[in-house]
């Protein structure tokens, strides 16, 4: 009989259990992966079908959603605008620190003066994206009308610490520092270029996807998919514990434990069928007295 607990790491260190060992890290390791995967996929779909929706929203004119030193609306982020105005391109500045396809660089971004209803107003407009500043090229002088994502102003420590910047270039698109710093009034929102008529950007200053706004959530679905090869790994361990403790036991792996065993007869009486037994020397024993 093999001592327990001790006999479990005997009977897991014989070659057969170790190779059912390995075989069971393949299985845990292959369920986890694709539990991960689903997760991932469940929030990959998820982005997809929110940038959908939000690219599935009309483009509408400027002045309609926002206007000048305005609160940000809150439905705005992502949405789709046009506005027509100058380039200001004596205002245009670089910031320094963003990636575009694994690519470190810089984002242009030059304002529009806009020719909206009112007072003329600045709105930054994200030309592009290069990874030299001398490829920042400044527009033309001349009426253009712009399209793109509107995006809320960001904040100075979006960007982490930059150190001293050279002339030209700002660690964030920031609107409040933007209004101390140009005389004209400024939208407290700027945009990602998508089109511009006519088109005066160059080649060299290469287009900012515009990012997806909000929380896109999960797809339950696959989500629910993960948990399940998550709860298959789990299972797989208890089957190969549950049968190596039998296995210790001397039991055959995955038998199922008997009933209680009859114990020794007590004080009850003979077993059945048994001619019942009478001690010598009783009263049935002796002898008539004869008469």
């Amino acid at each position: 009989m093999i001592t327990y607990p001790g006999g479990v790491i005997r009977t897991a260190l014989k070659p057969g259990w170790l190779a059912l060992l390995a075989l069971l890290v393949v299985v845990v390791v292959s369920f986890y992966q694709l539990g991960m995967w689903q997760i991932g996929v469940s929030s990959n779909e998820a982005s997809r079908e929110h940038a959908q929706a939000q690219a599935a929203r009309p483009t509408e004119p400027l002045a309609e959603v926002t206007g000048p030193q305005q609160p940000f609306p809150s439905d705005g982020a992502g949405l789709s605008v046009t506005t027509e105005g100058e380039y200001a391109a004596e205002l245009q500045f670089l910031v320094p620190g963003r990636l575009l396809e694994g690519e470190s660089g810089y984002w242009v971004v030059t304002p529009v003066r806009t020719q909206d209803p009112g007072e003329a107003a600045l709105l930054p407009v994200v030309r592009g994206f290069v990874t030299d500043p001398a490829d920042a090229d400044e527009p033309p002088a001349g009426s253009v009308r712009v399209t793109g994502a509107l995006a809320p102003s960001e904040s100075p420590g979006e960007a982490g610490d930059l150190g001293r910047l050279p002339e030209g270039q700002r660690a964030a698109i920031d609107t409040a520092d933007l209004v101390n710093a140009w005389d004209d009034p400024v939208y407290n929102a700027f945009v990602f270029l998508v089109d511009e008529e006519p088109a005066v950007t160059s080649a060299d200053v290469r287009r900012v996807p515009p990012p997806v706004f909000g929380d896109s959530g999960i797809v339950w679905r696959n989500f629910g998919y993960g948990l399940q090869w998550f709860t298959f790994a789990g299972f797989a361990v208890y089957m190969y514990v549950r049968f190596l403790r039998q296995a210790a036991r001397g039991e055959r792996p995955g038998a199922t434990p008997e009933g209680p065993q009859a114990g020794p007869p007590g004080n009850g009486g003979p077993p059945a069928g048994a001619a019942p037994h009478t001690p010598a020397g009783t009263a049935d024993d002796r002898a008539p007295v004869p008469s």
